[in-house]
């Protein structure tokens, strides 16, 4: 039997302050945190399983650190709320601090590296090249003559998805938050330029706001509304390893070989490699990408070529031309707010929670989101960073 509490056999309500279309990380962040800010009459709708979406299905790698101001400055206040986060919700949200290491094979890579420490210094990101020697010491079981220098982020880490969302999802009951799983929304209403309710089948749930954090569904759901959002829906591929001996302690971003990984307090290894791929929502798993991770831990792991493959698996995710995320209401249609486009939507979640809940209850709109603005792309400013798996 389920620790949570069921909502399915009530009846929905008529009307709520805010409807939150999605229940992953940034759904239930959101809404945790409008209710730290008094608006308690939020309902969250996900036409999902529990955990059946990116946010159940994410490699857990959480870093402050990339390469512009812009997404560093947001993702260290996030990594900074994911390490006060088990006190916050009141529940083990299981963040590790074990460090997060960005390893460069090349020397372009190897300069982009050693010029962050301006960006890093200025957001407050602690931070600490690694050459040489110094790579085998926090990596022993690499191939270090592969390896240019490593960018060692002391204060990031990892995360399990089950204790996270556990965790967030517990808080939100805690305080009586309505959360319904397995009920899709089906249509958006709009009235003199704002959004002014969400339907649910024949049922209709009149909204003083929207926010839709769907993940890949983004597009979608924003159709219904009439208005276009930035970007699509696409595939991404992760695999673990069986158990084997701690090996590896960091999180880790192979920047030159599109390659995230980490191993997990079981001892599996568990990461995944990018590759060229069309877009398409599906979640299917298939060889290329399977194989291309093999290939990158076989070259720089020498201690896993003889380690078989456990579990290999793939999750949805919003892209946009960037790859970075987008955040804030919708330049064509008044309340209706996206938190959208996330390639590290695990890392960013509980940060922009903080944030978005604050633009929306009306208390603020933070500086730190303005950047990842809907409409920046039509406005020439795209945020692309050159420290990014993708």
């Amino acid at each position: 039997m389920s620790i949570f509490r069921s909502r399915s056999a009530r009846a929905l309500p008529s009307s709520a302050s805010v409807v939150i279309i999605g229940g992953g990380i940034q759904g239930l962040a959101c809404a945790f945190n409008l209710w730290e800010l008094g608006v308690r009459d939020v309902i969250v709708l996900d036409a999902g399983y529990w955990q059946g979406g990116a946010s159940g299905r994410n490699g857990t790698l959480i870093r402050g650190g990339f390469g512009t101001p812009e997404w560093t400055a947001l993702f260290q206040f996030s990594n900074e709320a994911w390490s006060r986060l088990s006190r916050t919700l009141g529940h083990n949200a299981m963040f590790t601090r074990r460090g997060y290491m960005m390893v460069a094979e090349t020397g372009r890579t190897a300069d982009m590296l050693h010029s962050l420490a301006p960006v890093h210094d200025q957001c407050g990101v602690r931070h600490r090249m690694l050459k040489g020697r110094q790579v085998e010491e926090a990596l022993p079981a690499i191939d270090a003559s592969q390896v240019k220098c490593g960018l060692m982020l002391p204060d990031g880490g990892v995360a399990p998805h089950h204790a996270g969302m556990k965790a967030f999802r517990a808080a939100c009951e805690d305080r009586g938050i309505d959360l319904r799983y397995r009920t899709a929304v089906t249509g958006i209403e709009r009235t003199g330029g704002r959004v002014s309710a969400v339907l649910v089948g024949d049922h209709r749930i009149a909204a003083d706001s929207v926010m839709v954090a769907a993940g890949g569904h983004n597009p979608v759901i924003a159709a219904m509304a009439g208005v276009g959002l930035p970007g699509f829906g696409m595939r991404i591929e992760a695999m673990a390893l069986e158990p084997v001996r701690p090996l590896i302690r960091p999180a880790l971003a192979l920047i030159d070989s599109l390659c995230y990984m980490h191993q997990t307090g079981r001892g599996e290894v568990v990461g995944g490699t990018e590759v060229p791929e069309r877009p398409r929502m599906s979640l299917s798993a298939d060889l290329p990408v399977m194989a291309a991770t093999a290939a990158v831990y076989a070259r720089l792991f020498p201690a896993l070529r003889a380690v078989r493959v456990l579990r290999h698996w793939a999750g949805l995710i919003h892209a946009t031309p960037d790859y970075a995320p987008i955040i804030g209401e919708h330049p064509a249609l008044r309340d209706l707010w996206f938190s959208g486009g996330w390639s590290y939507g695990w890392a960013g979640g509980p940060g922009t929670g903080i944030l978005l809940a604050r633009a929306i209850a009306g208390v603020e709109f933070d500086s730190r989101l303005r950047p990842f603005a809907i409409d920046r792309f039509e406005r020439g400013r795209p945020l692309n960073d050159p420290a990014i798996v993708l």
